[in-house]
């Protein structure tokens, strides 16, 4: 049995910046934090969101407790930490995100437009990873890399009704972030994978 990763925690990884090893888009040089509304088939999630460069933090709502979401360039994967029962997950990441700085991403500009007061490029995307998952829609990018706002179609590799998921920032505020938000307290307890969809409110799938 493998773990069926919940809308939202699917929606955060692909969303989120990634590994600054692979220089993947989103992993902007600029340190930041702002706030971030995802949508994901029409229901909203928002948190507050800090960056620097190899590493992500998006805090969200879910099933009444606070998830902290985290990404970096040393675990190459997704970790869920749940801060009320001093608890850490870690999951891979999708195909779609290991491949986020493939060429084709940014081949097609179709203008510029002000972000959340970012000057920023619109991307019209279409791109199909190589597990066969497909992304397709429009990144909005900074010149320096922030992903401001993103909304496209994600169909997963298995097939089945696209998953609409849109991302934007708003009151993005640049200046150095606390190295402590990238980091799981030593005292947490750590599960595996499988146990995600525990947390997220997604069952197993056979």
């Amino acid at each position: 049995m493998r773990p069926v990763v919940a809308p939202l925690a699917l929606a955060a990884v692909i969303l989120a910046a990634a590994p600054a090893s692979a220089a993947m888009l989103g992993d902007s040089s600029l340190s930041y934090h702002a706030w971030r509304t995802v949508t994901v088939d029409g229901r909203q999630y928002s948190g507050p969101a800090y960056h620097e460069k190899g590493h992500e933090r998006h805090e969200q709502d879910l099933l009444g407790m606070r998830g902290v979401f985290l990404l970096d360039d040393v675990t190459a994967q997704g970790i869920l930490v749940l801060p009320a029962v001093k608890t850490e997950v870690d999951f891979p990441l999708p195909a779609l995100l290991a491949e986020l700085d493939a060429p084709d991403l940014t081949r097609h500009p179709d203008g510029t437009e002000e972000i959340a007061g970012l000057a920023t490029t619109k991307y019209r995307i279409d791109h199909i990873a190589k597990d066969g998952s497909r992304a397709d829609g429009y990144l909005w990018i900074t010149r320096a890399g922030v992903l401001a706002k993103l909304d496209v179609a994600v169909t997963r590799a298995h097939g089945g009704r696209p998953m609409k998921i849109a991302m934007e920032l708003s009151h993005v505020e640049p200046g150095p972030v606390d190295p402590a938000l990238f980091q799981v307290p030593k005292d947490y307890s750590h599960l595996p994978a499988d146990a995600l969809g525990t947390f997220l409110g997604s069952a197993p799938a056979k």
